[in-house]
């Protein structure tokens, strides 16, 4: 005999803990369902056993309940309850092994919490309701309509491959953008190591035997005296960007501002428009496919875009469509590109605006990718370019102060 630590629900909704002993698991659920009560979780063990190893395991447990929910753990989650819901278990069930399988204690303390939820007699939409960090409002208007259309397992799927495409984008953007910024910082050491120290001591070199300073190394000179003087106030500029855009964000007529003038910067406003259209018109076309309403998809695009100035698109779309106005002809503004309109057209007059759209996410996803490889391109260079001019000078004046040792000039 075995001994198995379970937590049950009972008929009344409360929680249950305890010990038995039975042969193997599946015998001590049934003999849990025998006396009423719904199992949670389940697994081997003794009420109260100690050692090292045991302590640890719940003191870990304990410190990741104050953890939030990684985005994979997230995608795990959704495919899992995918799996066991199209292999037929029920969604208590279903619920139950998600809880077991959890990678985290905050995870498994939400799903029991949803599954307590739907055993005193709410729907899932209902239960998932105040569980927002792992149910967002884009989540719960997918899981009404699965509810609403008998597909949960396939809202469930859709609700992971959404998690991946957002991390897909974001991962493309910061991968664009993280290398070029590592090799700046080291060509700004560099530099500064030369202008800061190499030079001057050449300087203090020549005037020692009386020659005259040439002028790339002069330049070089006024260059490390401007930076000694001025140089903690670009540090503080720059931290004060770092630090200050993202809070200035969080206004709305900034954070518009800061969103328009981004999108009209060359190369990297493309990138966001094809990031931004490629998640949106995605989004919308999932959603519609899911049974919500054009009215309610425009809304939840609205709330998952980034940016601003397509936020307020969205939104005004959204208005343009309650009053009666067919989905191209609220598409139909300046922040939008053109073919977002035209697809739509496409799309209601075919009958398959959710197709359409869909596809429409697929060709701004190729796009964003020939941006990203774009934008990686030219950024390198550039770099290259910049950082070999400076360092170039700062070798000229070195060996032009050498030149003039050596000749007496």
């Amino acid at each position: 005999m075995t001994g198995f630590v379970y937590l049950c629900l009972t008929v009344q909704g409360a929680e249950a803990r305890g010990h038995l002993e039975a042969p193997d698991e599946i015998t001590a659920r049934r003999q849990l369902k025998e006396l009423g009560l719904k199992v949670l979780s389940i697994g081997e063990g003794q009420l109260g056993e100690g050692g090292v190893l045991a302590a640890f395991r719940k003191i870990s447990r304990g410190i990741s309940r104050f953890r939030s929910v990684k985005n994979n753990d997230k995608v795990l989650f959704f495919r899992q309850m995918q799996l066991m819901l199209k292999a037929g278990h029920t969604l208590l069930e279903a619920l139950s092994a998600a809880s077991r399988l959890a990678p985290g204690a905050r995870l498994a303390d939400i799903i029991d919490r949803v599954a307590v939820g739907i055993q005193r007699g709410n729907s899932l939409s209902v239960s998932c309701s105040g569980e927002r960090e792992l149910f967002n409002r884009l989540a719960l208007k997918l899981i009404e309509a699965g509810e609403a259309s008998g597909e949960l397992g396939a809202v469930f799927e859709r609700l992971a491959t959404l998690i991946e495409r957002r991390a897909e984008v974001r991962r493309q953007l910061v991968t664009a953008l993280v290398y070029p910024g590592f090799v700046l910082l080291a060509a700004i050491g560099v530099i500064l190591f030369l202008v800061l120290s190499v030079v001057p001591r050449f300087a203090t070199f020549l005037n020692g035997r009386g020659k005259a300073i040439p002028w790339a190394a002069q330049t070089m000179l006024d260059i490390a005296d401007w930076l000694a003087r001025w140089g903690w106030l670009i540090g503080v500029t720059i931290v004060g960007i770092i630090v200050g855009v993202p809070l200035l964000r969080r206004i709305a007529p900034t954070k518009r501002f800061i969103d328009k003038v981004a999108l009209k910067l060359p190369v990297i406003g493309g990138t966001l428009v094809a990031a931004a259209m490629a998640q949106a018109t995605w989004i919308f076309g999932i959603l519609i496919r899911s049974g919500l309403t054009v009215l309610e998809s425009l809304r939840i695009c609205r709330e998952v875009v980034g940016n601003a100035v397509f936020s307020g698109a969205f939104a005004y779309a959204a208005e343009q469509v309650l009053t009666g106005r067919s989905l191209a002809v609220a598409l139909d503004q300046p922040a939008l590109p053109r073919l977002v309109q035209h697809m739509a057209a496409v799309g209601e007059k075919s009958g398959q605006v959710d197709s359409v759209m869909e596809s429409l996410g697929a060709h701004y996803q190729k796009v964003l990718d020939a941006r990203v490889k774009l934008l990686a391109s030219m950024i390198e260079p550039a770099l290259t370019v910049l950082i070999g001019g400076i360092v170039g000078f700062v070798y000229y004046a070195f060996f032009q102060a050498m030149l003039a040792v050596s000749t007496g000039g």
